[in-house]
Order: C-alpha cells, then sequence, then structure tokens
C-alpha cells in the first residue's frame, strides 16, 4: 500500500502521519520495531530498498516513512525509486510525505515519481483553508480541547493569523492556558494572539498607498529573510487587498463611522475595518482592482514558474 500525503498545509498533513503512525502500533506492532522513517532529502537507495523489501518482523507488514523526497530534484535516483517499488510484493505500507510540491519543483525525473503517487488510492493533497474552513477549523480543534470560544473571538483569530495552522494551534493553546474555566473572548484574544505578520501586512499597504516604494520593498523583503513562507506572505497581502476593495465599495456609500456597520455586513473584526478605512482614502476603487488582478497573478505564477516570488513582488511594487 503507497500513501502520499504533501500540499502545503504542513500541518495538517503531518497530522495525519501522526495519526497513521499511532494507528500502526496500536493495530498491527504495539512495539513499533516495524516502524521506520528515511529521510528523503539524502535518500539512500540501498536502505530504502532494504527497509521497503523487507519482511516484517513477528508482525503481518511494515510501515516505511519517507520524507521530503520532493525537496531536492531527485534526478535518476526516482527511477530507482520507482524501480523498488515494483518489486513490493509484501503487504507493507509506504508512505510518502512532503510539504508543498509545485510545478516549477518538479522539472525533473521526479516528476514521474510524483505523477505515480498522486493518482495512488491514499494520496491526499492539503490546501490550505479558506476563511469559512479556518473558522470551523478552530471552532472544532478548541472544542476537542474542552475549550470554548465566542464568534467574535474566532473571527478576530482568523482574521489576525490566517492560514497558518502551526502558529494558529499555538495560539489557541495559550489562549485555552489563559482561559482556563471561561470562554475565549475578544479581548483574551487581543491580549494573547502574536499578531506581528499582520502589522506588516497594514504597514505594506500604506506604504504602497503612499507611493512609498522603497519601503515596501524593504518590509516584503524583511518578511522573507525572516524565514515567512512567500505563499504566507501572498495569502496575508492578498487577504488585506481582498478586504480594501470590499471596504472600499462599502465605504463610499457610508458615513464615516459606520465602521461596526460594515465589519457586519463583511464578517470582519471591527479592527481591521477600522484600519482598512484609514488606508482605502489612499486607493481608488481601479487602483484596487489592478492590485488584487496582480496579486492573484503572482499567485498563479509562484506555482506554475521558476521566477523567485522576490522578483514577482518586487516588479509588483515597480508596476504601482
Amino acid at each position: 500500500m503507497f500513501i502520499f500525503l504533501y500540499g502545503p498545509d504542513t500541518f495538517r498533513s503531518r497530522e495525519k502521519l501522526t495519526e497513521l503512525k499511532k494507528k500502526f502500533i496500536s493495530t498491527v506492532d504495539k512495539s513499533a520495531l516495524n516502524l521506520e522513517t528515511l529521510d528523503g532529502v539524502k535518500l539512500d537507495l540501498n536502505k530504502f530498498r532494504g527497509a521497503v523489501l523487507a519482511e516484517a518482523f513477528l508482525a503481518k507488514k511494515r510501515m516505511v516513512v519517507v520524507e521530503n523526497i520532493f525537496l531536492k530534484p531527485l534526478k535518476k535516483n526516482s527511477h530507482e525509486v520507482l524501480k523498488t517499488l515494483s518489486e513490493i510484493k509484501n503487504e507493507n505500507i509506504i508512505v510518502f510525505w512532503d510539504g508543498d510540491v509545485g510545478a516549477k519543483k518538479l522539472k525533473d525525473s521526479s516528476a514521474v515519481l510524483f505523477a505515480k503517487l498522486e493518482k495512488e488510492r491514499y494520496s491526499q493533497k492539503f490546501d490550505l483553508l479558506n476563511e469559512a474552513q479556518l473558522r470551523k477549523w478552530v471552532n472544532s480543534k478548541i472544542k476537542t480541547e474542552k475549550g470554548e470560544i465566542d464568534i467574535i473571538a474566532v473571527n478576530m483569530l482568523v482574521n489576525w493569523v490566517g492560514d497558518d495552522l502551526w502558529q494558529m494551534n499555538s495560539e489557541i493553546d495559550k489562549l485555552l492556558a489563559y482561559c482556563k474555566n471561561r470562554k475565549i473572548d475578544a479581548q483574551a484574544v487581543e491580549m494573547m494572539t502574536k499578531n506581528k505578520l499582520e502589522e506588516n501586512i497594514f504597514e505594506l499597504t500604506d506604504a504602497l498607498g503612499q507611493k512609498n516604494k522603497a519601503r515596501a520593498l524593504k518590509l516584503i523583503s524583511d518578511q522573507l529573510e525572516s524565514g515567512t513562507p512567500e505563499t504566507v506572505l501572498l495569502s496575508k497581502i492578498t487577504w488585506q487587498f481582498k478586504n480594501l476593495l470590499q471596504v472600499k465599495s462599502l465605504a463610499d456609500n457610508e458615513p464615516a463611522n459606520a465602521s461596526y456597520k460594515i465589519a457586519k455586513e463583511l464578517g470582519l473584526h471591527p479592527f481591521v475595518v477600522k484600519k482598512s478605512l484609514g488606508q482605502v482614502r489612499n486607493f481608488s476603487l481601479d487602483e484596487l482592482k489592478k492590485i488584487y488582478r496582480q496579486l492573484l497573478a503572482i499567485d498563479f505564477s509562484i506555482k506554475t514558474s521558476a521566477t523567485s516570488a522576490k522578483t514577482l513582488f518586487d516588479l509588483l511594487v515597480a508596476k504601482y
């Protein structure tokens, strides 16, 4: 049996991998002697062959986990991996785990291996969750941990943290500890939640609105150099310009003090709407539409071309 877990949402794919390991230990081999994990980045083909072709020891089957095999080009090694997989006659479970596997990373022989694994019955791609899915995930996570949270606090968490479930999980753990025996509310989120990237996105939006290209370029560069994944940074920028478009469309027909009414209509936290109302004055509706279209184009390019994300971000700022 081959299982392929991959996609940009590494938190959920890791959870799935952990679940599979626990199930294997509890139902197949309580000693865990037949569970082995291999580093796909520095894959030793002889060790790989030995692991997947070996018969289980005092159990029905083995589980072999190969992590990050697509992180670097496999070159000719992918053909050897495919050949080995075709030779398996036992009931061993072979699990391949990877992060975001984009087309730009598969312009080598590893594409053949990826195509095979992607078509397997137990292949599962973990895409980043959208806002509605995030709200559902947060509620479910907190309920599982025997906690409670109100809807305003959920919306604030989703707006502030976004689709980074690693950070979201960390923030939820802190909130549950802080609000022990009481419901998590907006005040608790505002006090406990880390929101540095969000602050950076607001600063970046301000810089673009003020035509301060040097400042905008530095903010983007700082985020990428600090380790923020390009897809996360792009999703945050796109999220904010989507908010600006929506707020701009409504603000033109509402009095200046209607932030709470707009927030309710859009399902955004009043803090986000208040910040956005202060920024939309620096953009025309056509400018916001143009930037939003460019952000969607960048998203497509990151997934389908070899052009670096930083270059695409720099071009966005230069064109505006």
